[in-house]
């Protein structure tokens, strides 16, 4: 359970967003919820903080109706600067933790570019597999309250169309955010799009706020990430996250943050 619970903004592009396909058959969805709550995904949140780890939001993508161009699992992770992830792996530790995406993961589709950019004025598209930041302005994602939407492109739409009314919103979203949003993050493949909002203090209507970015895909998931704080250490018996409990499909891991990051020397 965190010690600590000040606050830690972080820049827009100091963020890892992940979209993640399991691995092929044999290889199954039950296989896969068991490898992401039984080590993954609290190892990461017990590893990363030492080494600069500040927010972390994973989410397993149900699998029902999902068609296999939508991602399985994505995930924040959010670093105290722009270096701490690459820094991170200079520790024996995160690196043994690294090598597990292999086995689960099917990494020939998994392995796309994380770090977002900010959203391009003059354009009237995005690029693929690229994540854009909406706002320049640091945020902690791990407080306050995040709202993520999941969605496959429709059916009748191209992918260029599709893309293309993404990027709309997002500009449109950027110049027009509701009342207490303070940071947003987007992603567009050909064939999906994953949305994530957050804001320090949630108004009422902050539920509703990802509502035209919703009505643009064919919706998957769409999720207020629960809080959830981590009771055992990496030396407790714990069988970890069970994720056939829907209450843990998407979740705001509370980490211990240390002041600073650890030296990785």
């Amino acid at each position: 359970m965190p010690t600590n619970i000040r606050s830690y903004p972080v820049a827009p592009d100091s963020v890892y967003v992940w979209r993640g396909f399991m691995a092929p058959a044999p290889f199954t969805a039950a296989k896969f919820a068991t490898f992401l709550g039984s080590g993954f995904v609290p190892a990461c949140a017990l590893l990363q903080p030492p080494v600069g780890l500040r927010a972390y939001l994973p989410t397993l993508v149900p699998q029902a109706n999902k068609p296999k161009a939508v991602p399985d699992q994505t995930a924040l992770m959010f670093w105290a600067n722009s270096q701490s992830h690459n820094l991170a792996n200079g520790a024996l530790a995160i690196r043994i933790y690294q090598n597990l995406h292999g086995d689960a993961y099917d990494m020939t589709r998994s392995a796309t570019t994380e770090v977002p950019v900010a959203l391009p004025a003059a354009a009237t598209r995005l690029k693929t597999e690229q994540p854009y930041f909406l706002f320049n302005n640091p945020a902690d994602w791990m407080l306050g309250k995040t709202l993520h939407v999941v969605g496959a492109r429709p059916a009748s739409q191209t992918a260029a169309g599709f893309i293309s009314s993404i990027y709309k919103w997002a500009a449109d979203f950027q110049k027009n955010a509701p009342k207490g949003i303070d940071a947003a993050l987007i992603c567009c493949g050909d064939d999906y799009a994953v949305a994530w909002v957050h804001a320090a203090v949630a108004t009422s209507s902050f539920s509703k706020c990802l509502d035209l970015f919703a009505s643009l895909v064919q919706v998957h998931l769409k999720t207020i990430p629960r809080t959830m704080n981590i009771k055992a250490g990496l030396w407790n018996k714990w069988d970890g996250i069970d994720y056939s409990k829907p209450e843990n499909t998407s979740l705001n891991i509370q980490l211990t943050r240390p002041p600073k990051p650890g030296p990785v020397k």
